[in-house]
């Protein structure tokens, strides 16, 4: 348990806080998908008419839609933080607008979270606890969370309950989005998107919220790895926990939302509360950044949604986490490449991490790589000098704004992202809500340099033991060889993945317009033998239009080929026109430059 040296004074008064609104929630309708889909129309007619009257924004276009999401609730507010990951699709005031989905939502009456709390616990709840709050503190888009004792245990706990018909309303809502792909793949709206890859991170993120055994696990597993970083992970009391109900240990301390309220309307409370807990704003974000990196890097688990409402200040520079629902870890090869990346924006080695960056998109077309890579290049050096300027606001030199610019150059030549990176962005993204208050002049490669150095610290430190790496003079310089080569290899790996890329890119296009000529060539062969069959048919059964309309040359050359019935006529002739349609078709698609599997063959080298 947090031990009470680490608790801190209180900041504001919990009576004071705003009320979740309370809405008794309902079965889902049967006719659901025909509502949601009317809600659509809505809004679309809604801005249609501000279009026309020349008062639509991105801004209110991007706010009406969240409310929509909102209104919605359930499994759409998971599509909307999905969404918003999409910022190599939608405008960044619509990412950025739909990420707010995160801390707006509806609470349920107390009574109803008593009576599913004794379904999963098998009792009555004062068996269990001998206080519970009736009044949620909290609510997301699957549960709420109400503050309770446990009679045996003597501990303050937070009991997160699953939200009545979560489960009916999600099943209901996932049909109608895979209407919404399998239109989008018909009609091949974005096809480069990759529709079919978000749809299946949708399922995940319905199957992962509707059971909190996954959330008590991935508590549970960073309970252990984040304990190494100093940062506080609450207890899970699994004897209590089910499907359906999560009890965890309950922390006396304040959010950092509470912490960034009050530094607005109150600044000079703030510090002199800052004063007296021992905090270093500074040194608090760079604990959190260094901390970010190691559970992505290191760890290979990183807690997915770090805005402010899940960070938990504690005295003396110490944070804790809570709500580990967006608990992700990323492929091992892909977590290699990203590293790499981080490390040449560090390094300041642009034209690696522009090569790098061909290696992290999902898909990858036919397009002039070295084009590409300069306008990369310059886009990545441009937000590293920004990072210089102590002066500029936070968003132009954190590392959200480096991602945006990097994708919205990708993005011109519909090279777009894979969704491990935007998962990694989002966890980057969330966390800039705090960084902005706690360290706005922030210089981030120098940030980044810092954690490469601890890093490369911690793993000579593990190959060497701690004793001997104090005692090796050798050992510095050691750790400069293994980065000379990491650095090396990287670099010949992104050279070789250019030329290879071109390469088949070339071939493939010469290939192409050869075999795409030799088809039409084909196609004309197979028509010809048509328009014959035609006029044979036309002069077995309308001989006197045929001798008016081709003569009488035509005619004898038509009779002398034999008589069929009408029906074996109409069969020759589609069987000829399927062949000629299913050529030109072959053909056209021989002569599109968009070679869509060409990043699989060349990551593969």
């Amino acid at each position: 348990m947090l031990k009470q040296t680490r608790t801190p004074t209180r900041l504001i008064d919990p009576a004071t806080r705003a009320k979740v609104p309370i809405v008794v929630p309902l079965p889902p309708s049967r006719y659901r998908s025909w509502q949601v889909l009317g809600n659509f129309l809505s809004l679309t007619a809604v801005l249609l008419a501000l279009a026309v009257r020349r008062r639509l924004t991105t801004e209110e276009s991007a706010r009406r839609l969240r409310e929509l999401f909102e209104r919605m609730g359930g499994l759409w507010i998971k599509a909307g933080q999905l969404l918003s990951l999409r910022i190599d699709i939608f405008p960044v005031e619509i990412c950025h607008e739909l990420s707010k989905l995160q801390s707006r939502a509806i609470g349920f009456p107390g009574e109803m979270a008593r009576r599913i709390v004794e379904e999963e616990l098998g009792g009555p709840i004062e068996d269990t606890f001998d206080e519970f709050g009736d009044v949620p503190f909290a609510a997301a888009s699957i549960g709420q969370v109400h503050r309770a004792h446990l009679r045996h245990e003597d501990e303050w706990v937070a009991v997160k309950v699953q939200k009545p018909y979560s489960f009916e309303t999600f099943s209901r809502d996932l049909v109608f989005i895979e209407w919404v792909v399998r239109a989008l793949h018909l009609l091949r709206i974005y096809p480069h998107m990759r529709w079919d890859d978000g749809l299946y991170e949708l399922r995940q993120i319905m199957r992962e919220e509707l059971d909190f055994d996954f959330e008590a696990s991935s508590m549970r597993r960073m309970r252990r790895t984040l304990r190494k970083h100093d940062i506080y992970v609450p207890r899970v009391f699994g004897k209590y926990s089910t499907e359906r109900v999560l009890v965890s240990e309950f922390i006396h301390a304040v959010l950092m939302a509470d912490y960034i309220k009050v530094a607005l309307s109150e600044p000079a409370r703030v510090e002199q509360w800052v004063h007296e807990n021992g905090i270093d704003s500074r040194r608090l974000a760079k604990r959190m950044i260094h901390s970010l990196f190691r559970q992505l890097f290191e760890d290979n688990l990183y807690h997915g949604d770090m805005h402010p409402g899940n960070i938990v200040l504690l005295r003396d520079n110490r944070v804790a986490l809570i709500d580990f629902g967006s608990t992700n870890f990323t492929e091992r090869e892909y977590l290699q490449k990203f590293r790499l990346f981080a490390r040449a924006l560090a390094t300041r080695d642009y034209a690696k991490a522009a090569d790098l960056c061909f290696m992290l998109c999902a898909t990858l077309p036919a397009i002039d790589i070295e084009h590409v890579k300069e306008k990369l290049i310059r886009t990545i050096r441009a937000w590293a000098t920004r990072t210089l300027v102590k002066q500029l606001p936070y968003h132009e030199k954190s590392i959200d704004n480096a991602t945006i610019e990097i994708m919205k150059v990708l993005l011109g030549y519909k090279c777009t992202m894979d969704w491990g990176w935007l998962r990694i962005h989002r966890a980057m993204s969330t966390l800039d809500a705090s960084l902005i208050y706690l360290y706005p002049d922030v210089n981030y490669t120098k940030v980044v340099q810092q954690y490469f150095a601890k890093a490369d610290r911690r793993d000579l430190g593990q190959m060497l033991g701690r004793g001997m790496m104090m005692r090796t003079l050798g050992s510095v310089k050691t750790s400069l060889d293994i980065q000379d080569r990491v650095n090396e290899y990287t670099m010949f790996q992104g050279s070789l993945i250019r030329r290879h890329a071109q390469v088949f890119q070339g071939a493939t296009n010469k290939f192409a317009d050869v075999f795409a000529g030799l088809v039409g060539l084909l196609s004309v062969a197979v028509l010809v033998p048509g328009l014959v069959f035609a006029m044979i048919l036309s002069q077995q059964f309308y001989p006197d239009a045929t001798l008016q309309v081709f003569g009488s040359q035509v005619v004898a050359l038509a009779n002398r080929f034999p008589k069929f019935e009408l029906r074996v006529w109409v069969v020759i002739i589609a069987v000829n026109f399927y062949l000629y349609y299913s050529l030109n078709k072959l053909k056209r698609r021989l002569r599109q430059k968009d070679v869509r599997q060409q990043h699989e063959r060349v990551a593969s080298v």
